[in-house]
């Protein structure tokens, strides 16, 4: 127990942890992007959120303060209806349903449809997707600059009206 009795050890001890705190946020504050406001004709992508992976019912978009909540509604064994909602009012709305293994391709971009008045609700029936491997592409216009980013469509399998067979097609 020599050791912790040289003063220079103890002391190096209870300073090495400080350093290390201030060091990190000190980084963090020189090297970190600052927020700011959306610009118009910008493009900003949309972080998919971890519900969209399992079956949650509704898959939630985000970048900052801007977020897309999407959820579905089974019409028939073929159609499912996306409804959109969306924080801030859009301008306008495209989605496209896309397979892993023709990602740089896949089906033309389909538009949506404005529930109301105020931008906020969209919708739009699509074919079925296959939960377990399509992919849903989703680009939203709002004051001028656009957001895009797709997600997992697993969150589709949430209660849905038919039976456990219908899932396993």
């Amino acid at each position: 127990m020599g050791i912790f009795k040289n003063k220079h050890f103890v002391i190096a001890m209870l300073v090495a942890p400080v350093l290390a705190l201030i060091s990190y946020f000190a980084v963090d504050a020189i090297v970190s992007e600052k927020p700011h406001a959306a610009q118009p004709g910008e493009r900003y992508s949309l972080v998919e959120k971890p519900n969209c992976r399992y079956s949650s019912g509704q898959c939630g978009l985000k970048n900052g303060d801007f977020e897309l909540t999407l959820t579905t509604e089974w019409r028939d064994a073929d159609r499912v209806l996306l409804m959109m909602k969306s924080a801030f009012p859009l301008d306008g709305a495209l989605v496209a349903l896309v397979e892993p293994e023709t990602a740089s391709g896949g089906e033309q971009p389909l538009e949506m449809t404005s529930e109301g008045g105020e931008g906020l609700r969209w919708s739009l029936e699509l074919p079925r997707p296959d939960p377990e491997m399509d992919r849903l592409r989703v680009v939203v216009s709002a004051n001028q600059a656009l957001y895009y980013g797709d997600a997992a469509m697993k969150f589709t399998l949430y209660k849905t009206t038919f039976d456990e067979d219908f899932r396993q097609e």
